[in-house]
């Protein structure tokens, strides 16, 4: 599958904020992220980081 895990960036860590996240919108102050069962987070901040090959996605 080709899911990802959403991370927020606090200083020098990760905070995971949803996994198996299939859309990602950036806005201009925000990303909304929406995951496969339909959960959805809009999370202030940027995309810092798309990782494909280890299905990872860093928001700052």
């Amino acid at each position: 599958m080709c899911e990802s895990t959403a991370y927020l960036k606090k200083g020098d860590n990760l905070e995971k904020l949803m996994e198996n996240v299939i859309f990602i919108q950036p806005g201009p102050d925000s990303v909304f992220i929406e995951d496969i069962l339909g959960e959805q987070k809009t999370i202030t901040g940027h995309i810092q980081e798309i990782e494909l090959l280890n299905h990872k996605i860093v928001i700052a």
